[in-house]
């Protein structure tokens, strides 16, 4: 079982933010620095996947620079000011049942006090009010997958009738079958979730209510726009392999100055540099051998020139800034793997933060939104920062962080008319906001930041050992990793990180390879499932029959 609260220390509190550049100290590992000197690995962005490549690989003894271009490195994680001089970081990131290289790392870190909170509740919510509730699985006694999470949520509130939701029961066939093979994987893949929905007969009310808004704040798009493939290996992670995969903790403080801080910490301590500032402007590739020998850069701030030697590059940023990269870059515009990339789509988002003059109580601490942006095609959430979060629960009144995903056509409205929006549906919600003042806001932009899984689009994504032979890929838009976590997933994105740093020891020789764990192993009746329709299409396809799934 994973750490709950109980087990483990009080989140941490208070921790310092770090100036910007982290200079080297003595290595912490001179048995390796011998064999690894003159060894220097470039890690391009910050991050879950590039701190947990840098951390790795500085360990290992190699000389590691991390370029971010950030001032102060740390991925999207990184902070802002309101008008009243705030510090707020961009969004909430939960962290699910199965993170448990994530929980892992956390505990390796020897931080003061556990950043997480305990697993909480969860809200879902249309403009008409409450469509249901998940409820902590890992407090009710374990049943097998699919009966668990039937029998502990029947109970509850459901706006949606009993009807309706055992139209999704065919769909939930599919999760045995989608990657029985590569090709049957592709084959899911070019079809969209609705269109999948749709030939399982998913009934209209169970897919606008549920279904919809799930992916809109899981996968960021609503189903048409989603490869169907991608949304049945997210729900089977997230919530369907096992009874309590849907836990969810959130963190006690901001990502950036309780995990990120203390990771950077690390990488400095084995001897890293971790630099922000830096933009990425070109690579230097050998004519002869194809490897790429230098990583150019500028600094922000003065304009300065910037050479960066390599012996292996790690890439860890997003599809929008690798797209960029690539357009000005000779030596990854030759590679055809690479230029694939260019194929891919990324999707806008908004995140705000509203501070209220008075206490108000949720009855969830997490909320997901439906139907609240029916014209935008937007899904949002909002989340009480004052039931969650440490350094708002003395403030005297209330903290609300609220997202929204797919939200292009939002971006151009003004900040006072986003606000409006969020104060709108937050109190549709929860009527006890009405007439509480606002004291305090800011609305952020992303225009292009996160990986848009459309259909189609798996042969376009990269594998993480490229047709450069020393430039490794990292992120949870990369394809080929043999990992359960799947999606937009921040252990997904930390795995990559570390299977980057692997396939740079085992290129470079030196050193010892990083210790990934699996998710938990499908239990035995869905295993015997999964075997049961492979053999199926197997034994089809000797016979040139048609399978009688997809």
């Amino acid at each position: 079982m994973l750490p709950t609260r109980s087990m483990i220390p009080n989140p941490t509190r208070g921790v310092r933010a770090r100036h910007v550049v982290r200079q080297a100290r003595p290595r912490l590992v001179p048995r390796l620095q011998a064999a690894a000197e003159g060894k220097s690995v470039v890690v391009v962005g910050g991050g879950w996947a590039g701190f947990g490549a840098a951390k790795h690989l500085t360990e290992q003894g190699y000389d590691v620079t991390l370029l971010e271009a950030s001032p102060n490195p740390g991925g999207l994680s990184t902070g802002w000011k309101t008008a009243e001089g705030r510090t707020v970081e961009a969004g909430m990131k939960g962290f699910w049942y199965q993170y448990v290289n994530i929980f892992k790392l956390l505990k390796d870190l020897d931080l003061p006090e556990w950043p997480l909170t305990d697993w909480t509740t969860s809200g879902f919510w249309n403009p008409k009010g409450l469509v249901t509730e998940a409820p902590v699985f890992s407090k009710l006694p374990r049943l097998p997958a699919l009966i668990g999470q039937f029998v502990h949520t029947y109970p509850l509130y459901w706006s949606l009738s009993l009807a309706d939701r055992m139209t999704m029961l065919p769909f939930l066939a599919t999760f045995v079958d989608f990657n029985s093979s590569q090709e049957t994987f592709e084959k899911y893949d070019k079809m969209s979730a609705w269109e999948l929905f749709k030939m399982c007969g998913v009934s209209k009310a169970a897919y606008e209510e549920f279904l919809k808004p799930t992916l809109l704040v899981g996968l960021f798009a609503p189903p048409e726009q989603i490869s169907a493939a991608v949304m049945l290996e997210t729900l089977y992670f997230y919530a369907i392999a096992h009874q309590y995969d849907f836990d969810v903790c959130w963190p006690k403080g901001t990502i950036a100055e309780t995990i990120f801080t203390p990771m950077v910490d690390k990488i400095t301590a084995a001897g890293g540099n971790v630099v922000g500032n830096r933009l990425v402007t070109g690579l230097v590739s050998d004519p002869t051998t194809g490897e790429i020998s230098e990583v150019q850069a500028i600094d922000k701030e003065t304009g300065e020139k910037l050479v960066y030697k390599s012996d292996a590059v790690v890439f860890a940023v997003g599809i929008t800034g690798f797209q960029k990269l690539l357009q000005a870059t000779p030596a990854l515009a030759a590679a055809d793997d690479l230029r694939l990339i260019m194929n891919l789509k990324a999707i806008d988002v908004i995140a705000t933060r509203l501070w209220f003059d008075r206490k108000v109580k949720t009855r969830f601490p997490a909320n997901v939104l439906s139907g609240f942006e029916p014209k935008a095609n937007a899904g949002a959430t909002f989340f009480n920062l004052s039931d969650l979060q440490d350094e708002y629960k003395d403030e005297p009144g209330t903290v609300i962080s609220s997202d929204f995903y797919n939200a292009s056509a939002l971006l151009p409205l003004t900040d006072e008319e986003v606000i409006q929006r969020v104060r709108s549906h937050v109190e549709k919600c929860e009527p006890g906001f009405k007439g509480a003042e606002l004291v305090d806001s800011i609305v952020l932009r992303f225009p292009k930041a996160v990986t848009h899984f459309s259909p189609g689009s798996y042969p376009n994504r990269p594998n993480q050992k490229t047709s450069i032979p020393n430039l490794f890929m990292a992120g949870d838009w990369v394809k080929g990793l043999d990992h359960g976590a799947n999606g937009l997933s921040q252990e997904r994105a930390y795995v990559t990180g570390l299977a980057a740093a692997n396939l740079v020891v085992e290129r470079l020789g030196v050193g010892n390879k990083a210790e990934v764990l699996d998710v938990e192993p499908d239990e035995p009746h869905i295993a015997l499932a999964k075997d049961a329709i492979k053999q199926a299409r197997m034994t089809a396809k000797m016979f040139g029959l048609s399978s009688p799934l997809l």
